[in-house]
């Protein structure tokens, strides 16, 4: 959320500083002052220079869907929100233990969408990476999420994201804005996307796009927008009732739900909206209020609609039986490009990069 202007004129000068410490701190890694690690085997950041919101999740998604189709990928994240410490592997822990608590909400999302693959979560990116390798040698590529800043970890590409209606360039550092670093961080970067973009391809001027967000020749720009697909139910009192007859109760515990709630007023009949910050750790409290709002009288039955990342959380052991009761639906979400060249340009880059030839885009 944004501040208001007063606010925001007063905590400039600190924005101006944690800037110009982040700005430093990249400086001194990349003159060699700090060490950084790289890995044996390509790596692939999934990044972005503004707090949360752009999206990292399902682009991770999108890559490790690509890439598993011709290598043997893994997945590492820090695992925001998460109750637990050090390093976490989900395919060793016993399905009864793997919660949103125990590796976050993003991490126990992707798992159980790439449930053969090997995910895991370590704030110590290096370390992580070690482990996934000595867990499983045969691995070929690893995705990493939100390891822009993570400087004492070299990708093999560092790929940033930015959202079509709250680009970094018209952003400033904490805690005068959203950013950890001053826009030219994105030098650093080997390709950038604009994310949720909701205008047609002949509508975007590139050409602007690439001078407001400072970009070089040789960093490929991209623009992506997200696909919501048909409500899943994921409860049973959920099975027995069409979503498109019902009246609808968004909740959502993510960055920036604005995009969803506008898709779903336009396809259903959204009657409220429950919002929660980012991550937010649900209570059967909060459930138990949403299940009154649910069985209120009215003409049409309610149903509750939320998402992938929201469900991750909603199923914790404490939870369960409050969350039974609820006719719920999940909305799925998933990338795609604005046109179909860019998206080919995309996928055989991101290829190249895995399979060492880079000389097309250097």
């Amino acid at each position: 959320m944004s501040r208001p202007f007063r606010i925001r004129r007063l905590l400039l000068p600190l924005g101006w500083i944690f800037g110009q410490l982040a700005r430093l701190r990249r400086r001194l890694y990349q003159r060699g002052v700090f060490r950084s690690y790289k890995a044996s085997i390509p790596t692939i950041c999934v990044g972005n220079i503004a707090i949360g919101g752009t999206g990292k999740t399902p682009h991770a998604s999108y890559i490790v869907n690509l890439l598993s189709q011709q290598h043997h990928v893994a997945m590492l994240s820090r695992g925001y929100g998460r109750k637990s410490k050090g390093f976490v592997l989900a395919n060793t822990t016993p399905p009864e233990h793997l919660t949103a608590q125990l590796i976050g909400d993003e991490p126990l999302l992707l798992h159980n969408r790439f449930p053969q693959l090997p995910i895991a979560v370590d704030g110590d990116r290096e370390h992580g990476v070690q482990k996934l390798q000595d867990y499983d040698p045969s691995i070929q590529v690893i995705v990493m999420d939100d390891a822009y800043q993570h400087l004492s970890f070299t990708p093999s590409v560092k790929m940033v994201l930015t959202e079509y209606h709250r680009p970094y360039f018209l952003d400033y550092p904490l805690p005068a804005g959203r950013l950890r670093e001053f826009p030219d961080a994105v030098a650093a970067a080997d390709l950038v996307l604009v994310t949720k973009t909701d205008r047609p391809d002949e509508q975007v001027n590139r050409t602007q796009w690439r001078s407001d967000l400072g970009l070089r020749d040789d960093q490929p720009l991209f623009f992506t927008c997200y696909r919501y697909g048909t409500p899943e139910p994921v409860t049973a009192p959920a099975t027995d009732i069409d979503p498109s007859t019902a009246d609808v109760v968004l909740l959502s515990g993510i960055a920036r739900p604005q995009p969803l709630e506008e898709h779903l007023r336009q396809h259903y009949r959204c009657i409220r909206h429950v919002k929660f910050p980012d991550h937010h750790n649900y209570t059967s409290l909060e459930l138990k209020e949403l299940h009154r709002l649910l069985t209120e009288k009215g003409t049409s039955p309610k149903v509750l609609f939320t998402t992938e990342k929201d469900w991750m959380r909603l199923q914790s052991e404490n939870l369960q039986k409050d969350v039974s009761l609820l006719p719920v639906f999940i909305v799925p979400i998933e990338v795609d490009f604005l046109t179909d060249k860019e998206k080919n340009e995309f996928n055989h880059i991101i290829e190249d990069y895995v399979t060492g030839d880079q000389t097309t885009h250097s």
